[in-house]
């Protein structure tokens, strides 16, 4: 059985790229998703996740277990900015 090798989110954002605004990471349902996530071998872990027809970002940093989230939005609001992340325009 082989394991799935997440991709990666670029280690420098596009110079213009836009940040994100992170929150503290707040379980407000036990029926969360994780659509995709990255690779967790640089130390930071990012998931796309669905919860009651809302989606966010949740990024996980692994040596401290800090866990932050985007904003609730809609899927293709969500899905953009999933795309986003991994092409360096947002971080």
């Amino acid at each position: 059985m082989t394991t799935y090798h997440g991709p990666h989110v670029p280690s420098h954002p596009d110079p213009d790229a836009r940040r994100l605004t992170w929150r503290p990471g707040a379980r407000w349902t036990d029926r969360e998703r994780v659509r995709a996530h990255s690779c967790s071998c640089r130390g930071v872990v990012y998931e796309f996740v669905g919860a009651a027809g809302q989606y966010f970002i949740r990024r996980t940093t692994l040596q401290t277990q800090l866990t932050e989230e985007t904003e609730r939005m809609v899927s293709s609001r969500a899905e953009q900015m999933w795309a986003d992340l991994f092409s360096g325009k947002v971080y």
